[in-house]
């Protein structure tokens, strides 16, 4: 009677445990079809990320050339030489062995052997790079005994001119996060450019050329697709992208030009720009001293920052762009070519210098003591470069007038070279003064500024276009890149007698026997100069008269020289500071007549002044 109910219980229990092996098993079959149909892309993706590892390759930065096709920047082979963990983790003996050939101190030993040691899966370490010729010759002879050990080949931006041309061309480093901007969100452009921030081969323009061009020199990152195994060694490369390397971009400098004018600048704390009048084209763009834009390609140390830094001449700053001066006796065109367009003057007008002129009971003495300069008319002024002269046509025209004028010729404006760093400089007026200080503009703030003192300011680039502006009567516009074209400029709204006038006191500065920089002229008659020279005072008149040989350095007057050349067809400016030089007939005059000589003769196929091999101040005379 009992078998019955033994069957039918095991039967029910079958039934049960089938059952619910059935439901595990379409759960299972239902979780393998939502994973490998449903979802099946989704995670074969993931697990080719986890075999196959992407990485960025930094593009090769674009070539710098001058006009000619020679080149400014270039990149050369940085060879690397690495450790590979994966062979060997302890490397101590082998870095020892290696020391005397690489010559690698105790200090970077140490630190090699702890990066090594720091993980099982330590990625390659580097032991030293920019390895030279010798170096890389002895590591080969005794490569095999070094299997650990391989070289890899980069790239590192080259400066050829070294620090004649750094403030011009600028230099290259690492990415951070300085250099995006804080008050803007991060952009896709700049998170591709912080991922190849970690790239040793990747650096970007930190100033000059290398920073305003960035866009373009910087070239397109490129890829590779490594295939590596669990502990993320690489194991072999799938796929490579090259990328695309930065353009080429030829500018409108002349290498020859800028090697010339910086060696000829010697130990002066100074700067020169030289202009083609008819184009626009920055020929020579130089600040002295300078510093070594290859130390900064690999790496700056610290020492050489801290010199740099310490150093009282400022190495550091672009003085052709960002260095501000009052103008001193360049400026003393503009205040005639004002007064002319004023009609408060014609040319043949004279005006009588005894040495002084009054205003109120304030006297203003004239460089010329004693006596003055008698009576002189716009082109014996400007010869002579009369303060007097120039006092009184400042005081007839206001200073509302003077600024119109100089911002006709370009002072106190932007230059437009797109250059980082720029300064505007500056031109004071009435409603300045007023905004500025709540006070009413001065008489006595207008002579002083006739003479170009006071709170005018101008850059050498700011003097060199109203040089290019004077020589030709055409707003020109300074340009860096030779894009090929030959642009058209407009007539400045004054008359061409005027101007003709002005260019011809200019050209007695330098041709006529009593102009201040007559014994600096050019004596070639196809090549000869105009100009004006100009002193701008450091300290008032405490230093009127003295010997400025007999001040300290830095309380010297600085020297100035603006010129032009040609006189009978002008095609190139230039414009000189020199910090605390003591005055511009004796310290920058001499320079720019060399430099505007020098490029009229490589025109000619001619070498003209050679190479300076060393320069030392000269003898600085009192005349301005």
């Amino acid at each position: 009677m009992s078998r019955p109910i033994i069957t039918h219980s095991f039967t029910r229990r079958a039934v049960i445990f089938g059952a619910a092996n059935v439901a595990a098993v379409s759960v299972l079959l239902g979780r393998l079809y939502y994973l490998q149909f449903q979802r099946g892309d989704i995670y074969k993706n993931l697990s080719e990320g986890n075999r196959v590892k992407l990485q960025l390759i930094a593009p090769v930065r674009g070539i710098l050339l001058d006009r000619y096709g020679e080149v400014l920047a270039d990149n050369q082979k940085n060879f690397r030489l690495y450790l590979d963990t994966e062979i060997n983790r302890k490397p101590e003996k082998v870095l020892r062995s290696l020391a005397e050939i690489l010559d690698l101190s105790e200090v970077r030993m140490k630190e090699i052997i702890k990066e090594a040691g720091a993980s099982r899966y330590s990625p390659p370490v580097l032991i030293k790079e920019h390895l030279t010729w010798d170096e890389l010759a002895q590591f080969e002879f005794y490569r095999l005994n070094y299997p650990e050990i391989y070289v890899e080949a980069g790239q590192i931006r080259f400066y050829p001119l070294g620090d004649k041309a750094s403030h011009l061309l600028g230099y290259v480093g690492a990415v951070s996060k300085k250099d995006i901007k804080e008050d803007e969100e991060i952009t896709e452009q700049d998170e591709e450019e912080l991922a190849l921030g970690r790239l040793p081969d990747f650096k970007i323009g930190k100033n000059g050329i290398e920073k305003a061009l960035e866009p373009e020199l910087r070239g397109v990152a490129g890829s590779r697709e490594t295939e590596v195994n669990v502990h993320g060694l690489a194991l072999r490369e799938l796929k490579r992208d090259e990328g695309k390397a930065g353009k080429t971009v030829k500018l409108t400098i002349d290498k020859r030009l800028q090697l010339y004018a910086a060696t000829r600048l010697g130990s002066e704390s100074a700067a020169i720009v030289v202009m083609n009048v008819r184009n626009g084209d920055i020929l020579a763009l130089c600040s002295m001293p300078s510093f070594e834009p290859n130390a900064f390609s690999k790496g700056i140390k610290t020492k050489y920052w801290k010199e740099l830094l310490e150093n009282k001449r400022v190495p550091l700053m672009n003085k052709a762009l960002a260095g501000q001066y009052p103008p001193g006796s360049t400026f003393k065109m503009v205040v005639g070519m004002a007064a002319l367009k004023a009609g408060l003057i014609s040319p043949e007008n004279h005006i009588s210098c005894g040495g002084n002129f009054m205003l109120g009971n304030h006297s203003f003495r004239c460089w010329k003591q004693p006596g003055g300069h008698g009576s002189v008319n716009l082109r014996d002024a400007l010869a002579q470069s009369c303060d007097v002269y120039f006092f009184t046509l400042a005081q007839r025209l206001g200073i509302d007038r003077i600024a119109e004028m100089a911002r006709m010729f370009g002072l106190g404006e932007l230059t437009g070279t797109g250059l980082p760093d720029v300064k505007p400089a500056f031109v004071p007026d009435d409603a300045w003064k007023r905004r500025r200080y709540n006070q009413q503009w001065q008489g006595g703030d207008t002579i002083n500024v006739g003479i170009g003192q006071g709170y005018i300011l101008a850059t050498p680039m700011q003097l060199t276009v109203m040089g290019a502006r004077l020589a030709t009567g055409l707003k020109v516009v300074p340009r860096l890149v030779d894009d090929g074209t030959m642009p058209e400029f407009d007539p400045l709204a004054i008359s061409t007698a005027h101007l003709a006038s002005i260019q011809e006191g200019m050209n007695a500065v330098t041709n006529s026997e009593r102009g201040t920089a007559f014994g600096r002229r050019i004596k070639d008659p196809r090549f000869l100069m105009a100009g004006k020279t100009g002193t701008s005072q450091v300290k008032p008149l405490i230093t009127h008269g003295v010997d400025q040989n007999r001040l300290p350095w830095e309380d010297r007057h600085h020297a100035l020289f603006v010129g032009y050349a040609p006189v009978s067809a002008p095609k190139y400016a230039a414009a000189l500071i020199v910090e605390h030089g003591g005055g511009g007939a004796s310290a920058a005059a001499p320079i720019v007549s060399d430099v505007l000589l020098k490029i009229q003769s490589l025109d000619a196929g001619e070498e003209g002044p050679k190479m300076p091999e060393s320069l030392e101040p000269e003898d600085r005379e009192k005349i301005d």
